[in-house]
């Protein structure tokens, strides 16, 4: 999923934090390969993987304004678990383009979107294995971040500190959002309860929604 810029990218954004604005991130595999859970912007399942696994809850996701989501990771994670043999497989050749509007090349809505990330995998650790959750993230944090934090501070490179304060920030926010998410229970859906993943309505053979990430 490559980013669509409507302003120019913002010279501080770090490419490993593509995530942020719904796009592959420096850290992805760079040929075919099977991956944990795919984009939403660009993804497709087998219909009857998709119907097996009950489809998108929703409880998940973006609400309004507020930038959360993982939506598209809980059901990833919820196919490889009634389907052990289900291969989700990363294909880069696969590309699409994606729109990123002025008002998410800000570094308020860095801040707000890594928190809320925090706040997602928080939920999705709670309805599943928090293991299985977050085993992406425990390899990005202690492999793609560092790299990036490195290379940032390269003497020479243009916008290099702020790039770093950047990686920084949006581990932070992120990493705050989570253990909040952890604390407090997410508000249940209308009717009192959280539904059932079996319940939850089914996209159709492909489809997502807003960001995807590590």
């Amino acid at each position: 999923v490559r980013p669509w810029w409507a302003t120019r990218r913002p010279p501080w954004f770090p490419r490993e934090f593509d995530w942020v604005v719904g796009c592959s991130y420096r850290g992805l595999p760079t040929h075919p390969a099977p991956v944990r859970n795919f984009i939403g912007a660009n993804m497709s399942f087998r219909r009857s993987a998709l119907l097996g696994a009950g489809g998108f809850r929703t409880d998940l996701g973006r609400v309004g304004t507020r930038p959360l989501g993982c939506e598209e990771t809980e059901l990833c994670l919820r196919i490889a678990d009634r389907r052990p043999d289900a291969v989700l497989l990363h294909e880069p050749a696969a590309a699409v383009r994606h729109h990123v509007p002025a008002a998410r090349a800000t570094w308020a809505y860095f801040v707000a979107r890594c928190y809320a990330e925090g706040l997602s995998k928080a939920h999705v650790a709670r309805l599943g294995s928090s293991r299985a959750a977050l085993s992406s993230e425990r390899a990005y944090l202690r492999s793609t971040v560092p790299r990036a934090f490195v290379r940032a501070l390269r003497p020479g490179l243009p916008g290099g500190l702020r790039t770093a304060a950047a990686l920084v920030g949006g581990v932070t926010a992120t990493v705050a959002g989570y253990l909040v998410g952890r604390v407090r229970r997410p508000a249940p859906a209308a009717g009192g309860r959280d539904p059932a993943p079996s319940a939850a309505p089914v996209a159709g053979p492909a489809g997502g929604a807003g960001g995807g990430r590590p």
